[in-house]
């Protein structure tokens, strides 16, 4: 009895298995009738049963079928290319050798139609759609590891194009962890490789907290990339961020002696040289001036001077001269202070003597440095204030502190007339 069961088991499998055979044939009559309807029905009859599911033909009457749809106007507008796609590479994983010319020629049009609805996406900035229909097409290139369309150099740089678009879809969708691998793979590619890689994942590893490995993909960028302003304005920025002011330094002055006519390097090289002079902690506090007081001074002087000569009518520059001297000079202020001080206090005539002498050195020391900032802080007030209306928050402070030390200096030098033209410009722009 359990034989004859058997036997009748075996024979109603082979019976279902020949029924799902004639319903791929159905399917295929279907298309040639092109009732794609009809011809969906009966395939998918074929390939969801056991039978027949692991049947290339079956996947691959259903990928004729879907492209076959892709080229009918009424069809065209659900994409049919892309449950066409499905069943070809469901084709390949079954049977690579099967009606292989024929299969790589439709994979190939569906890679290409994913490629132009990814970018038609990503110009709408619908950056989760653009990932998932670039990577269709990257995903259709490496079929058996890229192996199965080698020697295509089209399909090659349309799929490298596409990649590109699934990275940054994936980047701009805060899809970072999707990103990252694509991009790492990007950088390693002669046709995909580019700056804005390494820029992209050096945020990405900033935005997770792993400053090594973002500071290691700026330098090998720079490396790559070597005359890439960007690239060498984010590696700077980062030694800021990070306080690495020594790194930050030697950088500069490599990226300023490349290009010696960049005003904003030679600015960040002066601001450089002058925080190196004059450190402070972390909550403002100046710290013990260095050995190399003098030289940084003159270091940043000349770099200021440098900045203004290339772009004359920049406030942020012109400010921050004015404030190297008036730093300075307010610094014999205070020592001129101790002095007049010690002279009210002396005892002695030559005692006295010898501390009103030292106060009227440092008084002539003081306005030299005075006279140095006015210019600055002059040009400063007359770029910016033509827009005072319009201004930014950056040059508003700049503006108003620059009429705040002008109008110090002019009472210290005892100008009053141009301390209260000072004042009143100070009182008029707290005004508005």
């Amino acid at each position: 009895m359990k034989k004859i069961i058997l036997v009748a088991a075996v024979f109603a499998f082979t019976t279902t298995a020949f029924a799902q055979k004639q319903n791929i044939q159905t399917a295929s009559n279907y298309l040639n009738d092109k009732d794609y309807d009809k011809a969906v029905e009966y395939i998918n009859m074929a390939v969801n049963d056991p039978s027949t599911k692991d049947n290339p033909k079956a996947w691959y009457v259903k990928s004729r079928i879907y492209m076959a749809m892709q080229q009918d106007a009424s069809k065209k507008a659900n994409n049919p290319y892309r449950e066409a796609a499905t069943s070809l590479m469901k084709v390949v994983q079954l049977d690579t050798k099967y009606e292989k010319e024929d299969v790589n020629t439709a994979l190939t049009i569906c890679a290409y139609n994913f490629y132009n609805d990814a970018v038609a996406n990503y110009n709408k900035k619908m950056y989760d759609e653009a990932y998932t229909l670039a990577k269709g097409t990257v995903d259709i290139h490496d079929l058996e590891g890229g192996k199965r369309f080698a020697g295509n150099k089209s399909f090659d740089t349309v799929a490298a194009q596409a990649m590109i678009m699934e990275a940054f879809s994936a980047y701009y969708a805060k899809k970072y962890d999707e990103a990252q691998p694509v991009l790492e793979a990007l950088k390693n590619s002669p046709i995909g490789k580019s700056a804005n890689v390494y820029l992209t994942l050096s945020d990405i590893y900033s935005r997770q907290g792993k400053p090594d490995q973002q500071i290691a993909m700026l330098e090998e960028g720079r490396t790559q990339f070597p005359d890439n302003a960007n690239l060498r304005n984010e590696e700077l920025n980062y030694y800021i961020r990070t306080g690495k002011q020594d790194v930050l330094m030697k950088k500069l002055e490599e990226a300023a002696a490349k290009e010696p006519n960049n005003a904003e390097l030679q600015f960040n090289l002066a601001n450089g040289y002058a925080n190196m002079a004059i450190p402070k902690d972390a909550n403002g506090k100046e710290l013990p001036k260095p050995d190399n007081y003098t030289d940084l001074l003159a270091k940043a002087e000349a770099a200021y001077a440098k900045a203004i000569a290339i772009d004359a009518n920049n406030g942020g520059y012109n400010y921050n001269a004015g404030v190297l001297y008036y730093n300075e000079g307010t610094e014999l202020n205070k020592q001129m202070n101790k002095e007049a001080d010690l002279s009210n206090s002396a005892k002695v005539a030559a005692e006295k003597k010898k501390h009103e002498d030292a106060y009227n050195k440092l008084t002539a020391q003081r306005d030299v440095l005075f006279d140095k900032a006015i210019p600055y802080f002059e040009k400063t007030v007359s770029t910016l204030g033509a827009n005072v209306g319009s201004l930014n928050a950056d040059d508003k402070f700049s503006y108003q502190s620059s009429l705040i030390a002008l109008k110090e200096i002019y009472a210290r030098k005892n100008q009053l007339d141009k301390s209260e033209e000072m004042k009143k410009k100070i009182e008029a722009l707290r005004s508005k």
